[in-house]
């Protein structure tokens, strides 16, 4: 059952692939991020469970089977949306804004992140202190906000918009580099800190960035290599881990096998005391919990993060969210037998399995057709927001695909605050720019002086 299961799930990604074209613009599609993040967390993940014996540990043969089924009839939805509008046709067209006010909005942007991120350093101790302790484990988040350690989105989305706002051959060589001083600075910040979101989202807005912004049509055999390599990094960020930070080392560097061992199988210690932090055991674990409990969420606890988390700690020191209506930890530790470790995370299709159930596949499919229209939009430029706002959803899909649907709300809406203002102030002169046009016209016709 367990390999009809994984033969499934192998089918189905094989299928997706064969889906994609080059004349579609596939190649900068978000399809390729969710299919490389389920061939790992559905088919690499399990098969480390089944080589190293520990699947019956943690999971039963139907558990097992069903985690990989539904996972595949998630993917094979989310293809079909993304299918769905048809042929990609790029248009020729100049950009619909201002180039030169979007690269000094872009610019300030990068800056004041830059600054941001500089203060919750010093805040939390100088550059030694914060980063003397793997991911991020010297840095003060409690005593901060969120406003300011979140500084390096704004980086990322000043770089895109420098990149869009500055193609013109007669600019000049510091501001063609600008944004990749910015990027090499999220760079090199995801590396000290171990961050495998930071990272792929670095090269993400690089890769995919640049080609839209020079009209590039990639191939999906070069996409493909830069997501393999980009995989691999991610795959290095966590398992090395432990050794990524400055000061004193308190572990050994451990091999590549023990690395990647670490980050596809359960640990030892998960083995001997029945616990998990393994995506797939997790969302295994949680497929079967909601079936059993029939509890579910709704997307309520989406919207209460949303209207409650923007409010910042320092004006509200003792913030605290309403219970938890969906399944929980304990739920499933007394369904299953396995106790959650603290920051293991589900993956999109446990996470929105836990709200939905299997109207799960009526999202995939919404949430494909969705990033498809965006990309279209974005690709023939069509408005800052849909340009800028595919880069940065791109930038923050691997997030989105192994973690939950949820953990792009704080870094998207943040990154997209001077996309946002930046589109606000081009309208506003736009609509100033057409009345002063108006009110001309009729003093022309009278030939009366303005």
């Amino acid at each position: 059952m367990i390999w009809i299961g994984i033969l499934v799930m192998i089918l189905t990604i094989l299928g997706a692939l064969a889906l994609l074209r080059n004349n579609r613009g596939d190649a900068l599609g978000i399809p390729l991020v969710a299919i490389g993040s389920f061939a790992f967390l559905y088919v690499v993940q399990p098969m480390q469970l089944i080589l190293t014996g520990s699947a019956d540990l943690f999971l039963t043969p139907a558990q097992f089977s069903y985690g990989l089924i539904v996972s595949a009839g998630m993917l094979g939805f989310f293809m079909w949306g993304w299918l769905q509008p048809g042929r990609l046709r790029m248009r020729p067209v100049a950009a619909s804004w201002d180039a030169r006010a979007m690269w000094k909005f872009g610019f300030g942007a990068a800056c004041v992140g830059l600054v941001f991120y500089s203060i919750f350093i010093e805040r939390s101790g100088g550059i030694v202190q914060s980063f003397s302790k793997p991911h991020m484990g010297g840095m003060d988040f409690t005593n901060n906000t969120a406003y300011i350690y979140d500084g390096p989105w704004w980086m990322l989305s000043g770089s895109t918009m420098m990149m869009f706002g500055d193609t013109g051959s007669k600019s000049t060589r510091w501001k063609r580099a600008a944004p990749y001083f910015f990027l090499s600075i999220c760079l090199l910040l995801a590396i000290l800190t171990g961050g495998r979101g930071p990272l792929f989202s670095v090269v993400a807005v690089y890769f995919v960035g640049r080609s839209i912004a020079q009209r590039k049509n990639a191939s999906l055999g070069k996409a493909s290599r830069i997501l393999f390599l980009a995989g691999v990094g991610v795959i290095v960020m966590v398992g090395y881990r432990s050794v990524l930070h400055l000061g004193p080392q308190t572990s050994e560097a451990p091999s590549a096998e023990a690395a990647f061992d670490s980050v596809s199988g359960p640990s030892e210690y998960d083995k001997t005391h029945a616990t998990a932090s393994q995506e797939f055991v997790l969302h295994a674990a949680i497929l079967y919990t909601v079936d059993q409990t029939g509890k579910l969420d709704y997307g309520m606890q989406w919207v209460e993060f949303l209207v409650l988390n923007p409010i910042p700690k320092l004006l509200w020191p003792q913030k605290t969210y309403p219970p938890y209506t969906g399944v929980t930890w304990s739920d499933i530790a007394e369904q299953t037998g396995i106790a959650i470790n603290g920051g293991a995370a589900p993956g999109m299709v446990a996470d929105l399995y836990m709200r939905f159930h299997l109207f799960t596949a009526i999202f995939m499919f919404a949430l494909g057709a969705g990033f498809r229209r965006l990309f279209f939009y974005a690709c023939n430029l069509s408005s800052p927001l849909a340009t800028i706002g595919y880069v940065m959803a791109y930038a923050l899909s691997l997030n989105v695909f192994t973690q939950g649907f949820g953990a792009i709300f704080v870094p998207f809406a943040y990154c997209m605050v001077p996309v946002v203002v930046f589109a606000w102030v081009s309208k506003r002169k736009a609509r100033l720019r057409q009345t002063h046009l108006m009110l001309r016209q009729p003093a022309a016709l009278h030939s009366e002086p303005w």
